[in-house]
């Protein structure tokens, strides 16, 4: 911030640097570093040059507009890396990276490049920043006990030393190690302790070249030429094992060092030493610095000598070389490049070199600049936002720990309590008329089983696994089977019984439990028959789907069978049918104990759920689809609850003085009298 305002203290979005405009930053070497610096510095167009920072990350110019480098991308380090295993035909390697940036995003990169070949990963650490002797410990026994003999190491030599100290001192040897630019060239690890681990090993470093004039400046170095460079100083005392004489130097030492003769007298030549440091054709990342500079010079020298009419700005125009903006570092391009994201579109009768950048579809993504095609992610990621890449899609079911799942649940088991307490009010009161007379064994019969139709959703909320998916659907057609054919068989009990009052009627031997118990059991007995059938030839199991919404993973029953599904469904739908009819017909008989009225209401009620339900179930996604299911499971329960039981129990609670004998024949002969 300092740099960007020129001021003391730092004033964001102000600058009062006079004539003298800050051209570049050169730096930093460390990813991590320039990502920080790139952050910011892109904000004002601010140029930034590293020489060493090498994450493919940096190369997003939507991210760092005015980020540049001389050194490349681990994009291509990764590519080649790639290559030379695909060269030697190696198919089992382990990988080891750094825990930042630079290992974690260029491990993921070879990684991908890996398995476009058909190449398999054995093992997969990451290297901690922060010490760890248990983390180290567990490495090397990885790299020891894993049959891979080709190991991958994305990191910088800090890091690594420590661990590949662990793996020297445990003699593991046989392997063959592929060093990556971050640690490739570093002394460190030609030390003696080493050379039985790391012989063979195969390193990749960034290229370099020649500096001219670069040797001779370096032996022109002197401490007498650059007093003020403390630098200087320390390399002569290095270079040449002597110590310049000290103003703050005791008598005894400086007598020690002049009898010794090593004391710097500045007549040492540098040319006399035989040393890495003069060594020109291993400069790597210094090469890079020095294209770095010369980047910067040669835009300034090109700003400079422009000749207005003939620049690279709008109409021709130069920059001012007192008063340049920081995005004026000059280009020469037909169109810009086309970021993460985006596809080139080649225009039609146009160069090569001319193109639009066109968005990747909702459903691709490209991660390098100047794509040519888009990508499809695998079936369970998703392109993320700016479509520069994959994300795992999210996983979708109603579980009880929404909102919408948890009301349902909350009502299932409200709901299942009510015809619970109908039952315990039944049963307190099963001598009294109105329960007797309302065939008490079919009512508690229908009690539990309106129990355990609110009961059964809940089996449709929470992880559909396999075993939940082939219960949930049967349970749920049996349980409602059982309920429409109590409700068919109290109706044509309710007929048989006014046809028996009349004179010389065969049907009285009908009157009985017989009867009512047969119906209902031979009823459910076909549904009991299409779900078994249905479990036999096809049964329900749990699936993730992909496809059906966009950056979703549906864990949802696929119903095996859709004929058997709609089978359970189309018989449900014949019961209640036929109830309705039986009921409507019935409805008018004079019997004080007549239900029927009750039960068109409640049949009316049940068949408009489900003929609602069909379409809003085929035209759901998802737990949508699921909370239909439900919702129409606990509207049919409650319309058969309300209009079944619900008078009952108000004559029960609220009005015992009905639920006599005497009032019940009295509104029966009533009833007569005004049918005759």
């Amino acid at each position: 911030m300092w740099q960007l305002t020129g001021h003391k203290d730092p004033i964001p979005n102000y600058t009062c640097r006079g004539t003298s405009p800050m051209a570049a930053v050169i730096g930093d070497d460390k990813s991590r570093m320039s990502i920080a610096m790139a952050q910011l510095l892109g904000i004002y167009k601010m140029t930034q040059i590293s020489y060493a920072s090498s994450v493919a990350d940096l190369s997003d110019k939507s991210r760092f507009p005015s980020f540049l480098r001389t050194t490349p991308s681990d994009e291509l380090q990764s590519l080649g890396i790639a290559r030379l295993i695909t060269f030697f035909g190696w198919t089992w390697i382990g990988i080891l990276a750094e825990d930042n940036d630079y290992g974690q995003i260029g491990s993921q990169l070879l990684k991908e490049e890996l398995l476009k070949i058909g190449i398999c990963v054995a093992f997969y650490e990451v290297i901690p920043l922060i010490y760890s002797q248990e983390k180290i410990w567990h490495i090397m026994e990885v790299v020891k006990k894993k049959t891979a003999k080709v190991i991958v190491v994305f990191s910088t030599p800090n890091n690594l030393y420590p661990v590949m100290l662990a793996i020297a001192k445990s003699d593991i040897s046989g392997k063959v190690w592929i060093a990556t630019d971050g640690w490739a060239d570093y002394p460190i690890f030609t030390e003696k302790e080493f050379l039985n681990t790391l012989k063979g090993t195969i390193a990749l470093s960034v290229p370099t070249g020649n500096i001219p004039g670069l040797k001779e400046y370096l032996y022109n170095l002197h401490p007498f030429k650059t007093a003020n460079d403390i630098f200087v100083v320390r390399f002569w005392e290095e270079a040449f094992g002597c110590r310049w004489a000290d103003p703050s130097m005791d008598q005894a030492t400086f007598q020690e060092l002049s009898r010794e003769r090593k004391l710097c007298t500045g007549k040492e030549d540098l040319r006399t030493l035989d040393i890495p440091f003069f060594d020109m054709t291993k400069l790597g990342f210094v090469y890079n610095v020095y294209n770095a500079v010369y980047v910067v010079a040669h835009a300034l020298h090109a700003m400079y000598t422009c000749e207005p009419g003939e620049g690279p700005f709008y109409n021709g125009s130069c920059g001012d070389i007192k008063h340049f903006a920081p995005w004026q570092a000059p280009v020469s391009t037909c169109s810009e490049s086309c970021g993460p994201g985006f596809r080139k579109a080649i225009l039609e009768g146009q160069p090569a070199c001319c193109f639009d950048c066109v968005p990747c579809s909702e459903e691709e993504f490209s991660n390098q600049i100047d794509a040519t095609e888009c990508m499809k992610c695998p079936d369970d990621q998703w392109p993320s936002k700016r479509h520069d890449g994959c994300q795992e899609k999210s996983i979708e079911f109603l579980s009880y720990q929404e909102p919408l799942g948890m009301t349902l649940a909350v009502t299932s088991v409200l709901g299942a309590l009510v015809p619970a307490a109908i039952l315990a009010i039944f049963i307190q009161n099963r001598h009294t008329p109105l329960v007797k007379a309302n065939n008490r064994e079919l009512s508690y019969l229908l009690l539990l089983a309106l129990i355990l139709c609110f009961g059964c959703s809940l089996a449709f909320i929470g992880l559909p696994t396999t075993p939940v998916c082939m219960v949930r659907q049967i349970a749920f057609g049996v349980v409602f089977a059982i309920c429409i054919s109590c409700l068919l068989a109290k109706t044509i009990m309710v007929a048989i019984a006014f046809k028996a009052t009349k004179p010389n009627s065969n049907l009285r031997s009908w009157v009985g439990p017989r009867l009512p118990n047969a119906l209902v059991l031979s009823c459910s007995l076909v549904q009991v028959l299409i779900s078994v059938t249905w479990l036999i030839k096809a049964p329900p199991f749990s699936q993730m789907n992909m496809k059906s919404q966009i950056g979703k993973i549906i864990i949802e029953c696929n119903e095996g069978s859709v004929t058997a599904f709609w089978c359970m469904l189309g018989y449900m739908g014949f019961l209640a049918t036929f109830s309705f009819i039986v009921a409507f017909l019935a409805r008018k008989l004079p019997d004080s104990f007549n239900e029927a009225k009750f039960i068109t209401f409640s049949m009316l009620i049940f068949i408009a759920v489900w003929l609602s339900f069909i379409p809003a179930y085929l035209s759901t996604r998802g737990k949508y689809t699921v909370a239909v299911e439900i919702f129409a499971i606990l509207s049919s329960s409650a319309g058969l609850l309300g209009c079944i039981f619900f008078p009952k129990c108000y004559i029960i609670l609220i009005r015992p003085d009905m639920n006599t004998k005497e009032f019940l024949m009295g509104k029966a002969t009533g009833s007569l009298k005004k049918a005759e």
